[in-house]
């Protein structure tokens, strides 16, 4: 199996426009260095598409290694370039992958947080 039928099996990333000049990218199963140029492909088609607000919905991610952050980052950076209001809507995975790459403050996070466990 290559890589891009492996990618294929790990990670799935489908854009919809639930209203117009909305695009919503979800995205489900594993973000890592098989996947990111999957994901980054996707990414990139909704980003020249020039919404006024791209969502993209990790609620599906169940692991985001440090290339998925790196592509998260990328995005943030081409949508401020755009003008285009960007926000995320991180599954408890990814938002640990972001809080502890210290850039989750970077992001506009939509969503419930996950409740937090307190040490006694």
């Amino acid at each position: 199996m290559n890589a891009p039928d492996l990618a294929a099996l790990l990670l799935t990333a489908k854009t919809a426009e639930p209203r117009p000049g909305t695009l919503r990218v979800t995205v489900t199963g594993e973000i890592d260095m098989v996947t990111r140029s999957r994901l980054d492909e996707e990414l990139d088609r909704a980003v020249a598409a020039a919404p006024r607000r791209l969502v993209v919905d990790l609620l599906g991610v169940g692991f985001c290694g440090v290339t998925g952050v790196a592509s998260l980052g990328r995005l943030r950076a081409r949508c401020a370039d755009a003008g285009i209001d960007l926000a995320l809507k991180p599954s408890g995975v990814v938002r640990r992958a972001l809080d502890l790459a210290a850039v989750a403050p970077l992001f506009r996070l939509e969503g419930r947080p996950e409740p937090q466990l307190i040490a006694r």
